[in-house]
């Protein structure tokens, strides 16, 4: 499979993801117990495949504790926690938007901890992507655009987003002969951990409360925003880096859109399909041209 599919994959689960967190916490589920619930059956999925790798790197996982700790605390736990706690006030729609500053957050967290430099046509290919997105959350309108309103669950989707920054730039320091399914159910189980005092003390959905659909949600959480997109993106950063990776979030809208059409009826306008060029011409030119330059 080429390197980028590793990268779309993720994003498309994750759009799906930020449509049915919405829902599911409107409907009256908290966020403690959707982010604990989702990561818990990931867990048990992943252990009777994992098991083995697990018990083999048991060495490397005791050298490497705080480091792994770090990983299911940014990656696991903030991120998805932090991210179903801000849709509970505010909309898809922002959420999206302010993804959009998780590519230039990816850049300027490798510049700060890796040193990392970046080329003016990966600069170009993230102002033109960040103009697509921006566009289609904003209906290509300014007065739009200028007229979004932000709230207080605004600021729990701008720190997830940090907290993704640091964990994908942080990907490239995965302890050298772990493989990738021992380090992600390490993390995973971490990071579950982690949410369960948060699920324990602030939790206060009943498992009777929840409706077939609000499990088929959890499974499809578990499944594939959680399994199948964390393992693709770390397989997808190990092969084109933190950087290139950053771009693809951008495509968070142009999914979420699709998905939209594709479920809810929803029809393609103008901007829809202004604000996908853009996306699509800057990830071209940050990673295909930035490749070939001269």
């Amino acid at each position: 499979m080429p390197a980028f599919f590793y990268l779309l994959l993720p994003i498309f689960f994750w759009s799906g993801n930020y449509i049915l967190g919405r829902i599911t916490v409107s409907s009256g589920i908290d966020p403690y117990s959707i982010s604990f619930l989702r990561w818990s059956l990931a867990c048990l999925i992943l252990l009777p495949f994992a098991y083995k790798k697990l018990w083999q790197e048991r060495y490397i996982i005791q050298k490497n504790w705080p480091l792994l700790v770090l990983f299911g605390w940014l990656g696991i736990c903030n991120y998805n926690l932090f991210l179903y706690i801000g849709l509970t006030s505010t909309t898809v729609t922002n959420a999206v938007l302010l993804n959009a500053i998780v590519p230039v957050m990816i850049l300027l967290t490798a510049r700060l901890l890796l040193g990392s430099r970046t080329t003016w046509l990966q600069n170009t290919g993230i102002l033109v992507s960040t103009l697509g997105a921006v566009t289609i959350v904003s209906r290509g309108s300014l007065d739009t655009l200028f007229h979004l309103s932000f709230s207080r669950g605004d600021l729990w989707i701008i720190t997830a987003a940090i907290s993704w920054a640091i964990y994908s730039v942080m990907l490239t320091k995965r302890p050298q002969g772990m493989s990738l399914i021992g380090f992600f159910t390490s993390t995973a189980i971490i990071g579950t951990f982690i949410q369960a005092f948060p699920f324990y003390f602030f939790g206060r959905s009943e498992f009777t409360d929840f409706t077939i659909g609000n499990w088929g949600t959890i499974a499809y959480m578990g499944v594939f925003s959680s399994i199948g997109a964390f393992l693709c993106w770390n397989i997808g950063i190990q092969k084109l880096g933190a950087a290139t990776a950053g771009h693809f979030i951008h495509l968070l809208p142009v999914f979420s859109i699709l998905l939209s059409v594709v479920f809810l009826g929803e029809q393609l306008q103008s901007f829809h399909y202004s604000g996908i060029a853009l996306t699509f011409s800057g990830i071209f030119i940050a990673t295909v041209l930035n490749k070939y330059r001269l």
